[in-house]
């Protein structure tokens, strides 16, 4: 492992604290000319039973549903690129479609990253015990460096 890193990874959920995140990991982007891979992850819509004939006329495409929040996705973060990286920084932009842990570490390995810049959302108490936390799960995982960004009020 050498630093400068060479390609960092930024997750996003496009809050506020993730922009943390993905702003410094961008400043150091800038700063050591490393590659920005900036992701973002959806969980799948489940898929339910197909319903009885007699009980609804009514159906739902999902796939075209998880189509058209991946394009929306594609958009929100050529926008976030657009607002918040230096104008030298050409990030690959991904979207994805599972458990944002799972599939963060995955793009980590599939990319070969040297280091993934990820903000903490700050839960404590029962919100924290319930939903867990998708950095602490990417920090215990992770095989590179993992660099945790509180919110930046």
């Amino acid at each position: 492992m050498m630093f400068p890193f060479q390609k960092i990874l930024c997750p996003t959920d496009f809050s506020d604290a993730s922009m943390c995140g993905v702003k410094l990991g961008s400043e150091m982007a800038e700063n050591y000319g490393s590659e920005i891979i900036i992701v973002n992850v959806h969980k799948p819509i489940p898929k339910l039973p197909t319903p009885r004939i007699e009980a609804s006329d009514v159906t739902f495409d999902i796939t075209a549903y998880e189509a058209e929040v991946i394009k929306d996705a594609e958009k929100n973060l050529a926008s976030l690129s657009d607002s918040i990286l230096g104008k030298s920084l050409k990030p690959k932009l991904v979207v994805r479609l599972g458990r944002p842990a799972e599939e963060i570490l995955k793009v980590a390995e599939e990319e070969n990253v040297d280091a993934i810049c990820i903000a903490t959302h700050g839960r404590t108490g029962l919100a924290h015990i319930v939903f867990g936390s998708v950095a602490q799960r990417v920090v215990r995982r992770a095989q590179c460096i993992v660099v945790t960004v509180p919110r930046c009020d």
